[in-house]
């Protein structure tokens, strides 16, 4: 089963390879840091149950980048960055899933990559404890 924060760290696993001289916040902090830096957040968008056994999952992942000098050329090679340092495919846990919708905007000098990605995960049953049978009698009538 792949849980939120197991898709947080692989997140940021990728950048911490891929881009180890930029800080890496946590969403909460909203003064104070160095630029260059990076943000990131996960939204939920869909969860369902569609069976008993299996729920799809549907989520974006938001990157924002606070470039040093905050200059379009700066956010355009980060923007390329990152598609190459993420691909097609991020690994989570022993999964690869596959992104989806990605899109890049910058906003007042701040780069956003945004993808989707899409899954099916298992669903965790708890199972009530019974006794385990020992002897079954049979009386069978013709």
């Amino acid at each position: 089963m792949i849980t939120l924060v197991d898709i947080k760290k692989s997140i940021n696993q990728v950048l911490k390879a891929n881009f180890p001289d930029i800080k890496l916040y946590a969403d909460e902090v909203k003064e104070g840091f160095t630029r260059p830096s990076f943000f990131t957040s996960i939204i939920p968008i869909i969860f369902n149950y569609d069976t008993t056994n299996y729920s799809s999952n549907r989520l974006m992942v938001v990157i924002n980048y606070f470039s040093e000098n905050e200059t379009e050329l700066e956010n355009l090679r980060m923007a390329d960055a990152l598609k190459k340092a993420y691909g097609m495919t991020l690994k989570v846990k022993d999964r690869y899933i596959t992104l989806r919708e990605i899109k890049t905007d910058i906003t007042d000098g701040v780069l956003q990559f945004k993808f989707d990605l899409n899954f099916f995960d298992g669903v965790e049953i708890t199972k009530e404890e019974y006794e385990i049978m020992k002897q079954l009698n049979i009386n069978l009538k013709e």
